[in-house]
């Protein structure tokens, strides 16, 4: 299972170098977008001036959305903590995204190299 960051969906929303390698993943794989991505999202489209409605409706058809559990809440503000010791760029959002990813056992496919240390990333390049 692999979590989808935000970074990973403007990658292929944008058709860059990666974008094929993220379709395979997508076609190949049981993918998790976190709804706090959806929210980076829709922002990043108001900037834009990006069609998010049709952004959300192929996300939804590739990708569970899914929110945060007591446990994830739980687990956020203790990786949001350690990491913003070493990571002044590192948001509350990261933590968000890294929390739901342990949760669910999964990796996270992601262009921000603030996930870099995380056993858990696909960073993509």
């Amino acid at each position: 299972m692999i979590v989808i960051d935000s970074s990973a969906w403007i990658e292929y929303f944008t058709d860059s170098k990666n974008a094929d390698y993220i379709e395979k993943l997508l076609d190949e794989e049981e993918t998790i977008t976190p709804s706090v991505v959806l929210i980076e999202l829709s922002c990043k489209s108001a900037r834009e001036r990006w069609n998010f409605l049709e952004y959300l409706r192929f996300i939804k058809s590739k990708s569970s959305i899914i929110g945060m559990k007591e446990e994830t809440i739980i687990k956020c503000g203790k990786i949001y903590a350690e990491e913003r010791k070493t990571k002044s760029s590192f948001s509350m959002m990261d933590a968000v995204i890294v929390s739901i990813t342990k949760q669910n056992n999964s990796n996270i496919l992601t262009k921000d190299n603030h996930f870099k240390d995380f056993k858990e990333v696909i960073l993509l390049k």
